[in-house]
């Protein structure tokens, strides 16, 4: 029996305080954190299933190794927590859906995992066409439980992203040109704030931090939950179109076009170029994807849609997806697409529309791939999507957000996919040196934007920095407001942070 008991104590914490070592700070903290709840179930350590489930992560590259992992039921659990974080100097790391890539934003080593996957309502409410949704939820939920009563959300596009950092970073939909940014279709947030009030902010109650929140990050709180204006339910279809290589400068020729008129905020395109290696050679695979959120007679599609599905662009490959479905439909489609379990990260860039600097990021890709093509299962993607006039109208139309954007530009980002972990540094370096070329690029030809958006940014890059001046003040203020000691800028390591403030 004796010898069960000390097994047991030296498995623990517990050892070491009887024997008088200090604890390791994050080990404290949790054992802080046990004792807080009472030895419950919602501190969960290493080793077991739970924390292994809790711990899974789309891309293998973002995963890390915190000490444990609270699973608050509630807000007032979470409030418990932040003031125990605060008071006792404990580093904690904030995921919702694990969905995104950079290692450190939604997970930590040697730190406290706050998972908000048990705040996971979902309350449709008729008489006011809102919808109550927890921030631990993924789309799928929300999109299942809005339509049938002939109503989607401004949501993610695939539906199993998670809804909390899809949302306070921006959110892409494909109804953006309609409604603007997801998050700008927020009504309101509850959140608890560094001193662990739980507030509501909405554009009648904390006013300076409901306009905050809209792109602000996890910068003030933890948001526990939002309440998201919905829309008519449309039927939608979309389609994938590839082509050959001769084609590519007539692509991005309509493809500029496309950009820079904007003309039907039904249509959405996103364009793409994957590279490949087989047989020690680079293949270039250019496509775009896209959808029409109508109905649409596809044989006589809209006329924005036109140039890429008329044949006068001469395509390899013209395939439907989604023939008139719901965007649930279409968001759940795009998880059959997007495996999770392979390692990738992300960098982006900003540009003015320009065809010319298009093609030359193109060249830029290819020859700089060459360098790498030998990466155990190295692939990679060059993508980019337009931001246009529509979209920031119908976000600046709902009371504008915190990104600060008030001119068209295309957001490029660069995604490359390997096999190995023991090739982590080299692709990051391989990203890295493909976007300071397309900076320098840009730069020359004086179409380089600020801006980054932060759901495709890479860990170092200058992120909130090119909101503006403007916003940057409005930032800086609200935060010092709601999180003087900066309680979201030191404890909570990773993220985008508001610069110019400490």
């Amino acid at each position: 029996m004796a010898l069960s008991i000390l097994s047991i104590l030296l498995g623990s914490s517990l050892v070491l305080q009887a024997s008088g070592t200090p604890l390791p700070t994050s080990s404290r903290c949790c054992h802080l954190l046990n004792s807080e709840f009472r030895g419950g179930e919602k501190v969960l350590y290493p080793q077991t299933s739970e924390y292994g489930v809790l711990n899974t992560y789309f891309a293998p590259t973002s995963q890390q190794s915190p000490s444990c992992i609270f699973t608050p039921s509630d807000t007032s659990d979470i409030s418990r927590a932040i003031k125990l974080f605060t008071r006792r100097s404990c580093k904690f790391a904030i995921r919702s859906g694990g969905h995104h890539y950079n290692a450190g934003w939604a997970s930590i080593n040697n730190g406290i995992l706050l998972s908000l996957s048990n705040l996971n309502k979902v309350i449709y409410n008729p008489s006011s066409q809102s919808v109550f949704v927890g921030s631990g939820n993924r789309w799928r939920k929300v999109y299942n439980t809005v339509e049938p009563y002939g109503r989607t959300v401004v949501g993610a596009q695939n539906s199993d992203v998670g809804v909390g950092g899809f949302l306070v970073n921006g959110g892409i939909s494909f109804l953006a040109d309609q409604y603007g940014w997801a998050v700008d279709n927020v009504r309101e947030f509850e959140i608890v704030v560094a001193d662990g009030r739980v507030l509501k902010a909405n554009k009648y109650e904390n006013k300076d931090l409901f306009r905050a929140l809209k792109g602000g990050s996890s910068n003030f709180g933890v948001v526990t939950g939002f309440t998201l204006d919905t829309v008519e339910s449309k039927l939608a279809t979309g389609a994938y179109v590839e082509f050959p290589a001769s084609s590519y400068d007539t692509l991005i020729n309509a493809a500029y076009q496309y950009c820079v008129k904007g003309e039907d905020p039904k249509s959405q395109v996103l364009f793409i170029s994957w590279l490949t290696v087989k047989n020690g050679a680079i293949s270039v695979k250019d496509a775009l994807s896209l959808i029409y959120t109508d109905i649409m007679d596809v044989p006589n599609p809209p006329n924005a849609l036109a140039p890429f599905m008329d044949k006068k662009i001469p395509s390899s490959l013209v395939q439907i997806l989604g023939r008139n479905q719901t965007m649930g439909s279409h968001g759940h489609d795009l998880t059959q697409i997007q495996h999770p379990g392979i390692r990738t990260i992300r960098q982006t860039i900003s540009i003015i529309p320009d065809a010319q600097l298009l093609k030359q990021f193109h060249r830029i890709l290819i020859q700089t791939a060459e360098q790498y093509k030998y990466i155990e299962g190295f692939t990679t993607d060059l993508l980019f999507q337009p931001i246009g006039k529509k979209w920031i109208a119908a976000g600046n139309a709902k009371g504008g957000n915190s990104m600060g954007l008030t001119e068209p530009v295309i957001i490029l980002w660069v995604q490359p996919h390997w096999a190995s972990a023991k090739d982590d540094e080299v692709i990051a370096q391989f990203v890295t040196k493909v976007i300071m070329q397309f900076e320098k690029a840009a730069k020359d030809a004086g179409k380089l934007s600020k801006f980054e958006y932060l759901n495709y940014a890479g860990p170092k890059q200058g992120l909130m920095e090119g909101y503006g001046a403007e916003s940057i003040r409005r930032l800086q203020s609200v935060k010092r407001n709601y999180d003087p000691k900066n309680i979201f800028g030191t404890l909570l390591p990773g993220g985008p942070k508001i610069p110019g403030l400490y």
